[in-house]
């Protein structure tokens, strides 16, 4: 498929489909830090270890990146799916700390890594230029349809069947993730960056929009990492509320204006959405039950679901068409390394000062820094959307 053809072809909704089954499988680590927690491990620790599967996608995405595109985006979506299945296995037999959790989380890394990669460059090889944003958020909805309703379904099967039955079920439905590549065609557009290439990425046109990112990775990870222990710790409410209301956003963003944000400037809606993110992490300590916990997944999931299709879009829009997933990996390893920062640092701002002073500070640091990048991008405030690069 060629980047002007249509955009629902077979490809694309197959692709669609072992997304949402990856998906489905890693709802299951919503509830990971609150095993963890159940296995006396403190907050510092937790961040640690949830921030050492991001580390490692981190340092995979930019080699990923410069092998899927060579032809191998089929082969690393299976991959990515069986090594999540083959990681996941062991989980079931965990019962005390232990250096192997270090060991799980560095193989599930990797598969996330291996998965994404392959995704957003068999997406920048084959979208229509046109209609970039629309095909990026139409593609998150195969994330967050299971992420609706996977916080419920993980405490129902929580309930019935405990942690091993939930890794157990995380193990089948990755191994069905990996099985829909088989049936899609290898796009024609082959990539063939080089370590010199990446110099590119450090310039302003780029280092902008990737710091944004690595932003939108800081809240998202400070969020999804500590909210299931703080609503645990404190009996405060259900997980799959705010769950459901932020995927409901997501989804509904992504249907609704599908096609408007090809229209927008891309800049303009990304700060916006980065703004709404940052006034979910400062709300979450007022919130006192489950409508309290609907408002802020309303404004984080609003956020979230306008900024990843417009930032991706523009990354997309500043790479040469035969690099655009090699631009997606680095973005993502951004991305990436947001969630790093959010689950390592802020888990010991927890552990020290409680879980309110580390919420309203992920989310000041998370605003500030958005200002700040933004202003740096004469682009951003004249919200022009520069093109493709020569």
């Amino acid at each position: 498929m060629s980047p002007s053809s249509s955009l629902y072809d077979r490809g694309y909704i197959l692709l669609n489909a072992s997304n949402l089954f990856f998906s489905l499988y890693s709802v299951v680590f919503i509830f990971l830090p609150a095993y963890l927690y159940r296995l006396g491990i403190r907050e510092g620790e937790i961040g640690l270890l949830m921030a050492t599967g991001a580390l490692v996608a981190v340092v995979t995405k930019p080699l990923n990146g410069m092998i899927v595109g060579r032809g191998m985006r089929r082969a690393f979506l299976t991959a990515g799916a069986l090594l999540a299945a083959a990681s996941t296995a062991p989980w079931i037999y965990v019962a005390a700390p232990g250096p192997l959790l270090y060991l799980l989380r560095v193989l599930q890394g990797a598969s996330f890594s291996m998965f994404a990669a392959a995704s957003y460059s068999y997406i920048a090889a084959c979208a229509p230029v046109d209609r970039r944003a629309e095909a990026l958020g139409i593609f998150g909805l195969s994330f967050f349809l299971p992420v609706a309703v996977g916080g419920w379904v993980g405490e129902w099967v929580l309930r019935q069947a405990g942690f091993l039955g939930l890794f157990a079920a995380a193990v089948s439905v990755a191994i069905l993730s990996g099985l829909f590549p088989a049936g899609m065609r290898e796009p024609e557009v082959r990539e063939r960056p080089t370590i010199a290439s990446l110099e590119i990425y450090l310039t302003r046109p780029f280092f902008v929009p990737n710091s944004a990112g690595y932003l939108f990775g800081m809240a998202y990870g400070s969020i999804f990492t500590f909210l299931p222990v703080y609503l645990l710790a404190g009996k405060r409410g259900s997980i799959g509320t705010f769950v459901f209301v932020y995927a409901l956003s997501v989804v509904a963003t992504r249907t609704l204006g599908r096609s408007l944000l090809d229209r927008l400037a891309h800049e303009r809606v990304s700060l916006a959405a980065l703004l709404l993110l940052c006034a979910g992490n400062l709300l979450i300590p007022a919130a006192g039950g489950g409508a309290g916990l609907a408002v802020v997944g309303a404004a984080a999931g609003l956020g979230h679901g306008l900024l990843f299709p417009a930032l991706s879009a523009l990354v997309l829009d500043r790479a040469r068409h035969d690099a655009g997933g090699m631009a997606m990996a680095m973005f993502t390893a951004a991305f990436d390394m947001g969630l790093v920062t959010g689950a390592g640092a802020f888990g010991f701002v927890a552990e020290g000062f409680g879980y309110p002073v580390m919420f309203v500070s992920a989310g000041v640091v998370v605003g500030a820094g958005t200002v700040a990048f933004f202003a740096l991008d004469p682009a951003f405030r004249k919200a022009v959307r520069p093109g493709t690069a020569p």
